[in-house]
């Protein structure tokens, strides 16, 4: 039986081979990014934007019926809280599946020490895609087009196999007395230094998992933060072939926190009290030293001195483009929304860096199905206001699910923006029937292109993008995009 590769010869042939297949998969992102945004989201060289009544388009067959039908089950997500679309879930199976390849193909698990060595490079290659993904300005989102929560949930599993191969490392080494006492004997800083490591990572995955992290988020936050620093720098002294990996990881840590300081404004913000423990905070941003300008769908990261001067949140613009103000819709939960919340000052001082993000273009669409549930109005608000303005032919259905009456007061719903805004009051009228809703509205197109975009909690957006994927299998042209709460 030929014997395992180990060591070196095992780094030659993983290293470029992995590197390879995970570059491969970001420049087909991109490009599948480049020409959806390019030759499906806007209307073709000469064309004029189509209008609903013109020549209704049949559904697909052929070909493109069958790719409608790949689109549909990729699209689709399936009932249980943390299961993700099934084109989610395909990455993140082939992700981890590929690491789970290198670690164990072969005849590597008849000694503990090959599956140790193993386990540790896995670990350390992947720990600058771990960094690349939760860069918070998006370096990935300008080329890719992924929204916040894709981006997070990529990087969340990266970060896990990183955690996981550091654990499977020091258990291989523990278990194998031999090689641990010698391994000691060499160095110091090896034994120790991998299990302060392995600790650091072992309190960061830990604090990961979606209970914890719900519950307890400022502590995540800090202890992701704190103890990743902590892990690479004695990482780096663990063993010498981690060093380069860490150096990668550190110059996108570092290049991350420069963009966000040259990107980051200071202005003072006021905060106004609504409904259903909300807060909106309001920034006038022609205040600040240079112009601002942003997207419908972006998001800013916001950090109050007084309340969390360690923390930046997320949140979506809720303002259109270029209006005076840039708000945002605040839900009261935990931790930093909750401070503010109940704050008794109506004046803070704040600082902002962005905005970030790549949202979808709907230029070429007839009719655009606006979904948002809660504050997810935040991102839909504003993407009504501003496409009634840039396209005053198009169809704008705007639907806003709300738990009680008064949270309409969240918005300015001014008939001078020419928006149907349809509100449904779920404590009057109970639960809608989103599939359906979104079906019917695509019918009432007459088979003109469609795109639905939806943000809020999760029920929604999984019914809203079953639709969709019912819609496709169908043979209906239509696109889809969402935002989570998954912050």
């Amino acid at each position: 039986m030929a014997e395992p590769l180990t060591g070196r010869d095992f780094s030659r042939v993983f290293v470029p081979t992995y590197n390879a297949i995970i570059g491969f998969f970001f420049l087909a992102s991109t490009a599948a990014y480049f020409y959806k945004l390019h030759f499906v989201m806007k209307p073709k060289s000469g064309e004029k934007r189509p209008l609903l009544g013109g020549e209704a388009i049949a559904p697909a067959t052929g070909v493109t019926g069958v790719y409608r039908r790949v689109r549909s089950v990729l699209l689709y997500q399936p009932p249980g809280r943390y299961l993700e679309a099934n084109g989610t879930m395909f990455v993140v199976a082939a992700y981890l599946g590929l690491n789970a390849f290198y670690c164990f193909y072969g005849d590597a698990t008849h000694d503990v020490s090959y599956m140790g060595n193993r386990f540790g490079l896995v670990c350390v290659v992947n720990l600058p895609i771990m960094f690349l993904l939760g860069s918070k300005t998006g370096l990935l989102v300008q080329w890719t087009g992924w929204s916040h929560e894709g981006y997070n949930i990529l990087h969340r599993h990266a970060g896990r196999v990183v955690c996981l191969t550091a654990l499977g490392h020091i258990i291989a080494y523990s278990y194998n007395g031999r090689t641990l006492q010698e391994q000691l004997m060499r160095s110091a800083q090896i034994g120790v230094g991998g299990g302060l490591t392995g600790l650091a990572f072992t309190i960061i995955l830990a604090t990961s998992f979606a209970p914890a992290r719900n519950k307890m988020y400022e502590v995540f936050l800090y202890a992701h933060v704190w103890f990743l620093v902590a892990g690479i720098v004695l990482l780096f002294f663990h063993y010498p072939r981690c060093r380069p990996y860490c150096a990668a990881a550190s110059v996108i840590f570092l290049w991350d926190r420069i963009n966000r300081f040259k990107n980051a404004h200071h202005v003072v913000a006021t905060t106004t009290v609504l409904s259903g423990n909300t807060v909106k905070l309001s920034m006038n941003v022609k205040s600040t030293f240079r112009e601002i300008h942003w997207q419908t769908g972006q998001y800013v990261y916001v950090t109050i001195n007084k309340l969390a001067p360690l923390q930046a949140h997320p949140f979506t613009i809720a303002s259109p483009p270029n209006a005076n103000t840039l708000e945002l819709i605040i839900r009261a939960r935990q931790g930093f929304s909750k401070s503010l919340f109940l704050a008794e000052e109506q004046e803070h001082r704040v600082t902002f860096h962005g905005p970030y993000g790549s949202p979808p273009k709907f230029d070429g669409f007839s009719k655009v199905i606006l979904l948002a549930g809660g504050a997810g109005v935040a991102y839909s608000y504003p993407e009504a206001v501003e496409l009634t303005r840039q396209f005053p032919g198009m169809e704008i259905d705007f639907f806003w699910v709300v738990p009680q009456r008064d949270f309409i007061s969240w918005v300015d719903m001014d008939p001078k923006f020419n928006v149907d805004f349809k509100v449904w009051v779920t404590a009057e009228q109970g639960r809608p029937d989103i599939e359906q809703y979104v079906k019917d509205s695509v019918a009432a197109a007459q088979g003109q292109k469609c795109a639905v975009a939806v943000c809020g909690p999760a029920p929604l957006v999984r019914n809203s993008r079953n639709a969709c994927a019912s819609l496709l299998w169908q043979g209906v042209d239509v696109e889809f995009y969402s935002e989570n709460f998954g912050w």
